[in-house]
């Protein structure tokens, strides 16, 4: 679709065609940004989808392509790194000497069991083999609008959850 937005432009070198030149290659690029949300949007559905079934049965990468595509996605390196990133920045903003913000952020809760969030960081930025289910539990807790970051509840509930996600990273 750019590439035919482009050629639009060309029409534009004739005075009489300069506004259907620009109309066409504007139609053109609108077309190719709206095609592109749309798969997008497409490919994280799919990625939701895996992600369900990834989550529901941890041996599922033995079946299907579609699994062991995703698999691939969550094990890179960058991603594991990214979320151990995440997890190092909410430890710091734990910290007592620092003002809170305006996130829900369970400080006091989370400050109790400091040791377990940085052993999974530690564990998602290590060499070791990590599976795939453990860093989809890890994205829950760091990007995931119902994490137990921010949901209220139990001392022991949040500690049993981090206690769960660092053992589904092993593989």
């Amino acid at each position: 679709m750019l590439a035919l937005a482009l050629v639009a432009l060309t029409l534009e070198a004739d005075r009489g065609l300069r506004l259907a030149g620009l109309a066409a290659a504007g139609c053109f690029a609108l077309a190719a940004v709206i095609r592109g949300l749309r798969v997008r949007h497409e490919l994280s559905g799919v990625r939701r989808a895996v992600d369900r079934l990834i989550l529901r049965d941890p041996r599922g990468g033995e079946v299907s392509d579609l699994v062991q595509w995703r698999a691939r996605e969550l094990l890179d390196p960058a991603e594991r790194h990214r979320l151990a990133r995440g997890l190092e920045r909410t430890v710091a903003r734990l910290d007592p000497t620092r003002l809170p913000s305006a996130s829900p952020l369970r400080r006091g809760a989370l400050r109790r069991h400091e040791d377990l969030l940085r052993a999974i960081a530690a564990r998602l930025d290590g060499e070791e083999p990590v599976t795939a289910r453990g860093v989809l539990l890890v994205q829950g807790l760091v990007d995931g609008a119902e994490s137990p970051f921010y949901r209220v509840g139990s001392d022991d509930a949040l500690a049993r959850t981090l206690i769960r996600v660092l053992g589904a990273l092993e593989p």
